[in-house]
């Protein structure tokens, strides 16, 4: 770089390139005060840069909205993170569907761009949420009036099996089986609107793995085959382990259902440079560590294929159509995304950031 190329650098006024910018960006201070914004960042707020500096984010937004979390990741990882579907209200109280990446300016403050979605995209998210608020309303319905009768039906099955014939004894252990599967039921309905903190920590996916699978082989895929392809090499994730077991044990039960006596092959993999590009910006998620689950079971019907991660949507019969939404929601919370691939056989692949992921992709 010569003397001329420095000399025009140093000239450049970055604070009216900021504003030039379509993308909204916001510094942020450790106490979360607004202390710079760029025009875009006005018009989508709809307030002046004047009112809005110095301006506590948690005056503007709910302290239980997801950007304060994502905010206090950043801070405590130090690398970049962003996170997709946050709903956030302007001064007008108009809501709006943004993707928000955060990164450090330096140790006290934080950038925060915000990329507003599609207005089509932010009609669907309108639409899931009313759902997934019935699933919520319909899951604490089902929490009060089934699990606690439950209970008391399941007592009332052991006193009679301990007094029954040995001829009736089959029927008192269905009514037991069957109490224990329906609060199971009750309890996955559940999770899914529970918004319990996930404790989070650095972990290798192939210790998840393979508590999956040797779960897998004394239960439900005993008479499967499971091939194990991992790179070894693969950096830690941060993650919560029990949340993560049942991810894999949700993947690894439906590719053990789609064929009791097939085979399962599970593959790990870093890819280098590896990005997604989110839909409606310009932005890319890093995503390097990939895990597949394959099977050669018949594959999915497309009639559900593109709404195979929604509460109640099941290829199988008598299928709860609970388990991949849950899944992607705890996909989600780690930062990751949950794809799907069905044609000659079925591939799910969960993408998940590395632990020390943006400085590797």
């Amino acid at each position: 770089m010569d003397n001329k190329e420095i000399a025009s650098i140093n000239m450049l006024n970055f604070e009216q390139v900021l504003n030039n910018l379509p993308t909204a960006i916001i510094v942020i201070n450790k106490n979360n005060e607004i202390i710079f914004l760029n025009y875009a960042s006005e018009i989508l707020f709809g307030e002046s840069k004047k009112t809005l500096l110095n301006y506590n984010l948690e005056k503007i937004l709910p302290i239980d909205n997801q950007i304060f979390s994502l905010i206090e990741q950043v801070k405590k990882q130090k690398y970049n993170a962003i996170q997709y579907d946050i709903s956030i209200n302007d001064f007008n109280k108009k809501n709006l569907l943004v993707d928000i990446e955060a990164s450090l300016n330096n140790i006290n403050e934080i950038i925060l761009s915000f990329h507003k979605r599609s207005i089509a995209e932010q009609i669907d998210r309108s639409v899931v949420q009313k759902n997934m608020h019935s699933v919520s309303g319909l899951s604490a319905l089902m929490a009060h009036e089934i699990k606690n009768p439950l209970s008391g039906i399941k007592g009332a099955a052991q006193l009679l099996n301990d007094v029954v014939d040995s001829s009736d004894k089959d029927l008192t252990t269905m009514i037991i089986e069957e109490v224990d599967r329906i609060g199971e039921l009750v309890g996955r309905v559940s999770s899914i609107s529970d918004n319990n903190i996930i404790k989070k920590t650095p972990l290798n996916i192939h210790d998840v793995i393979h508590r999956v699978i040797k779960i897998a082989k004394t239960s439900f895929a005993k008479n499967c085959e499971i091939k194990e392809i991992f790179d070894p090499s693969l950096p830690e994730v941060y993650g919560d382990m029990n949340s993560l077991i049942q991810v894999f044990l949700n993947l690894v039960k439906n590719a053990a259902e789609s064929d009791k006596d097939g085979n399962i092959i599970i593959k790990t993999g870093y890819r280098h440079g590896f990005n997604i590009k989110v839909s409606g910006s310009n932005n890319k998620l890093k995503l390097p560590i990939y895990i597949n689950i394959i099977d050669n079971g018949p594959g999915i019907p497309d009639s559900i294929k593109s709404h195979l991660f929604e509460p109640f949507v099941s290829s199988k019969y008598g299928g709860s159509g609970l388990g991949l939404s849950i899944v992607s929601s705890i996909i989600e919370e780690h930062g990751g995304i949950i794809e799907v691939n069905s044609i000659d056989q079925t591939i799910f692949t969960v993408l998940l950031p590395s632990y020390v992921g943006n400085n590797n992709g």
